[in-house]
């Protein structure tokens, strides 16, 4: 008896501990462009379309944020999730907007995986920890501007 209590305490400390892969790890799948070298513990989702105005005015700024704020922060990514209405007005915008990040598929951008963490409009920036949890999201994904979530990711992020 003491035996078979022994076994199964090992192995439920086994699963407890065996790491989980991580969001990143979890949406890799479902991802096309540059491709990601190791797994980060923060992924910033950007909503946005090429159709978009404001997103259209926003994206220039957060590419160059993204190439100052990356390279100093391994532990951190940017994901594009297209709102546009086909996958050309999205890789025209990605490649006229010269996004260096990469971006999902466009056929899994409205996925439950995804979609879950969208806001009511566009362009919207939520930060993801490893766990899967929207730390910078406000209740009900109410949305907020991007550059104050900017800010907020320097803060986690840049205090890590």
């Amino acid at each position: 008896m003491k035996t078979r209590l022994l076994s199964l305490l090992v192995a439920a400390l086994a699963v407890t501990t065996t790491a989980r892969a991580g969001f990143f790890d979890d949406i890799k799948g479902d991802l096309t462009g540059p491709a990601v070298e190791g797994s980060p513990k923060y992924t910033a989702l950007y909503f946005s379309a090429h159709w978009c105005p404001p997103c259209r005015m926003f994206t220039p700024k957060l590419v160059e944020w993204y190439n100052n704020f990356k390279p100093k922060h391994p532990d951190f990514e940017l994901v594009f999730v297209s709102s546009d209405r086909d996958q050309a007005a999205m890789e025209e915008y990605i490649k006229g907007d010269n996004m260096p990040w990469p971006a999902v598929k466009f056929d899994q951008a409205q996925s439950e995986t995804f979609r879950k963490f969208g806001s009511s409009g566009i362009p919207y920036l939520v930060l993801i920890d490893n766990e899967g949890n929207a730390v910078t999201a406000q209740p009900d994904n109410e949305w907020q501007s991007p550059q104050e979530v900017l800010s907020k990711i320097e803060e986690i992020v840049g205090g890590n």
